[in-house]
C-alpha cells in the first residue's frame, strides 16, 4: 500500500515539477533574450507579452494547486487505508 502511495506521488509530482520549473524559468529567458519582442503589446489589448505571462503565472499556481487539492484526496485515501491496515 505504502509503495502505491509513493508511485502515484512520483508519477503526479514529477511532471507538474517539470512543467512548473521550466514555465516559471521561461519568463526571465525570454525578458533577457527577447526583451524588445516581450516589450510589446499583445494584439488587441495595450498589455505587453510579459505581463501578461506574469498574470498566466498567477493562473498557473492557482491551477496546480487546485490540481494538487484533487489528487491529495486520493491520497489521503490511501494514507486512510494504510491505517485501517495496521490497527487490524
Amino acid at each position: 500500500m505504502f509503495d502505491q502511495l509513493v508511485h502515484e506521488k512520483k508519477r503526479f509530482l514529477f511532471p507538474v515539477i517539470v512543467f512548473l520549473f521550466v514555465f516559471y524559468f521561461t519568463l526571465p529567458f525570454t525578458l533577457a533574450f527577447f526583451p524588445e519582442q516581450m516589450s510589446m503589446p499583445a494584439p488587441y489589448t495595450a498589455i505587453p507579452w510579459a505581463w501578461i505571462y506574469a498574470f498566466g503565472q498567477f493562473i498557473m499556481t492557482w491551477l496546480l494547486g487546485w490540481m494538487y487539492w484533487r489528487k491529495a484526496k486520493r491520497f489521503d485515501q490511501l494514507i486512510d487505508q494504510m491505517k485501517q491496515e495496521v490497527r487490524q
